[in-house]
Formats: structure tokens, C-alpha cells, sequence
């Protein structure tokens, strides 16, 4: 008998716990329902505003690839407008903070095709010499200069654009720029990221507050470690293979953000970006993004580099060095991962400082003139 009665007591308070389980699970999923809902009424596409291009259909023009530092095979262009412009394709600048000596870190192009669900990520190395009005042609030298002067961030942000449309051969729909602080809070949000790191890395500078201390293998990299990483700067072929190095921490960062595709994900981004990013975007264009990129496959996203095969990367002018481009491969590259237009980008749209094969003098693809006329 007491048996039964303890059997009959222990049920129902198991019916009990049972029954309250219910209402707490009832309720977190009417709040996410709720939470999820309002986030589709609140957050929109960014506006772009774009003039119509008349140019040669791009389905005349069949992109190949040849292998080198972007891999991956060919692809086909998709969702063609009338207007010249593909359709559902957004273009943004990322600009990474300060290098230590007042020049950008990181600078990359990342071309969003929303309606494939793809995005391809292109970093263009800090020497690249560009066509600019003063001594040090170095891309990164942009913000070193608009830098020095007071309340001119803007102007700094859009002169870096300028100069990096005339690179790519098209308009740059927005931009981003951040600051390392938020990478490393970005990678302790997700609870680290699991990398093989390539090397033996260590350096220190106690004026930047900077110990890199890593060694080789499989591990979990917190935000500080993760940070150590991406700016080891000690490579045989200098920031080209320290963009390889970033490049595939990105893919396994973006891989371990997609296995959690959940609305906590969502407002750590956002979270993020609000406090450590300068954007022209809203923070309902922001949400709208992260919403879009955590519905990506992680196969989907491309990075793309400069190697040997598409630029000189040990060029120098009057004893500083210099990565110029190639030409051709650097078309090829554009025209295959990264053309926004419905026609095929020529070296005539692009203003690149390269150098003449044939003589090793430098001149502009666009006949664009010289900023100055040092370069030689």
C-alpha cells in the first residue's frame, strides 16, 4: 500500500514537472516565434542606387579559370536585368583598422549575390601601387593621409572607395569598416574557433600592446589568440601569404558561424557591429545581411587572393616596395568571381597602374595620367 501511494505521488509530481516543462518550452518558442517574426517585419535590403550601363551582354563572354590563389572552378553569372546590372547583387567595402603605421590592415571587396545565396570575398594586399596624387602609390596610404586630418573620416572612407572602384571596374554599393575588437569579439562570442594553425608564431611589440604567441597544430583559438594569427606578419612572401593565412581562418570562422543558424547568433552580429564598426549601412540593412548570410552554405563562400601568377609581389620604385598587377589575370579573376555587371569588365574600365612587358615601363590601363610623374 505505501508502496503504491509513494508509486502515486512520485507520477504526479513527474506529471507535474512534465506539464511545467511544457509551458516554459511553449512559452521560448512563442517568444522566438514572436522575436523571429518581428525580425522579418523589421529588417530591409539595403538601396542601391545605380545608373543603367549599356554594355555587350556578359552571356557572349564565358569566364575560365585557370587555378592559382582563388581555386575553385568557373562559374556562370546569373539573374541578368536589362539595366546591365545582375540582379540581387550587392557590393560592399570592408576596411580594416589601423596597421600600426596609419595605413588600412586589411582591405577587402565582397561581392553578396543574395538570390544565388553566394558571396565571393576578394583582399587586395596593402603595397598594391594605385594611381594617386601623392609620393607613396601604396593603396593603404589612403588612410594614412586622410588620417592626418581632423574630421575627415568620411572623406578618407569614400577616397579609399574611389580608388578601389577604379581597381575592380565597378561601383562600391557600401562600406565597412572595423576594428579589431570586434574580430575578437565576434570569435569569443561562438566560443572560439577550431583552426590548424600553419606555424610556429611568435612576436612581440610592447608599444602595441602585441604578444603573438602560437604553435602549430589543431586548436581552439579564442578572440585574442585568433587576433595573434591574423597579424603574424613573418612570411617568406609577406602579406601575401599572411592574406592565405587570413583567408582560411575566415572560411573556418564563417563555417562554425553557419552550424549555428539561430536568432542568438543573429543579435551577437549585431551586437557586434553596432559597437565596433563604422557603416553606411542601417542597422535594419545590417540585420537583413546577417539574416541572409546565416542562411548561406558554407561552400558557398569564396575567397580570393593575389599570388605570383597575377601580380609582380617583390615590384619596388625608388627603393620601396610595390605589388603591381597583371593584367589579364586580374581580369579573369573580376570576370569570374566578382563582375556585378551583366557584360564582361576590359582593362579599358579599369584604372591600373601596371607595368608594360615589354619595356617594364609603368602606364594605366584606362590611359588614365599619372598621378605624378615619378613612376618610371
Amino acid at each position: 500500500m505505501g508502496n503504491r501511494r509513494y508509486k502515486n505521488e512520485t507520477t504526479s509530481r513527474l506529471e507535474k514537472a512534465l506539464g511545467a516543462l511544457t509551458i516554459v518550452l511553449s512559452s521560448v518558442a512563442f517568444l522566438m516565434v514572436g522575436a523571429y517574426g518581428f525580425l522579418l517585419w523589421y529588417i530591409e535590403p539595403p538601396e542601391v542606387d545605380r545608373p543603367q550601363v549599356v554594355r555587350p551582354p556578359i552571356a557572349a563572354h564565358t569566364p575560365t579559370h585557370t587555378g592559382g590563389a582563388s581555386g575553385g572552378d568557373s562559374i556562370t553569372l546569373p539573374s541578368l536585368g536589362e539595366d546591365g546590372w545582375r540582379r540581387d547583387v550587392y557590393t560592399i567595402l570592408i576596411a580594416g583598422e589601423d596597421d600600426g603605421f596609419g595605413g588600412n590592415d586589411v582591405i577587402m571587396v565582397v561581392l553578396f549575390d543574395v538570390g544565388r545565396g553566394s558571396m565571393d570575398v576578394l583582399s587586395i594586399p596593402r603595397d598594391t601601387i594605385v594611381n594617386v596624387p601623392w609620393g607613396l602609390k601604396k593603396i593603404n596610404s589612403v588612410q594614412h593621409l586622410y588620417r592626418q586630418l581632423p574630421g575627415n573620416y568620411d572623406r578618407y572612407i569614400y577616397a579609399l572607395s574611389g580608388v578601389v572602384e577604379r581597381m575592380v571596374g565597378f561601383p562600391i554599393d557600401h562600406w565597412v569598416t572595423l576594428d579589431l575588437y570586434g574580430f575578437v569579439a565576434l570569435v569569443d562570442a561562438i566560443g572560439g574557433v577550431y583552426f590548424d594553425v600553419p606555424r610556429r608564431m611568435f612576436y612581440s611589440d610592447p608599444e602595441q600592446g602585441l604578444l603573438i604567441n602560437l604553435h602549430p597544430g589543431y586548436q581552439r583559438l579564442d578572440g585574442a589568440s585568433a587576433e595573434g594569427l591574423v597579424r603574424f606578419r613573418n612570411y617568406a612572401e609577406g602579406d601575401i601569404q599572411r592574406i592565405r593565412v587570413q583567408h582560411d581562418f575566415l572560411r573556418a570562422l564563417s563555417s562554425q558561424l553557419l552550424q549555428a543558424r539561430n536568432i542568438l547568433v543573429l543579435d551577437d552580429l549585431v551586437r557586434i557591429f553596432r559597437d565596433n564598426v563604422e557603416t553606411d549601412l542601417t542597422l535594419r540593412n545590417l540585420l537583413w545581411f546577417a539574416t541572409e548570410f546565416l542562411q548561406m552554405d558554407s561552400a558557398n563562400i569564396r575567397f580570393h587572393s593575389v599570388d605570383s601568377t597575377m601580380a609582380n609581389i617583390n615590384d619596388h620604385v625608388n627603393g620601396i616596395s610595390y605589388v603591381s598587377l597583371f593584367v589579364e589575370p586580374w581580369l579573369e579573376l573580376l570576370n569570374t568571381y566578382m563582375n556585378p555587371f551583366t557584360w564582361p569588365i576590359e582593362a579599358e574600365h579599369l584604372e591600373i597602374l601596371t607595368r608594360d612587358p615589354r619595356t617594364g615601363q609603368f602606364f594605366t590601363t584606362n590611359g588614365a595620367p599619372f598621378a605624378n610623374n615619378w613612376v618610371r
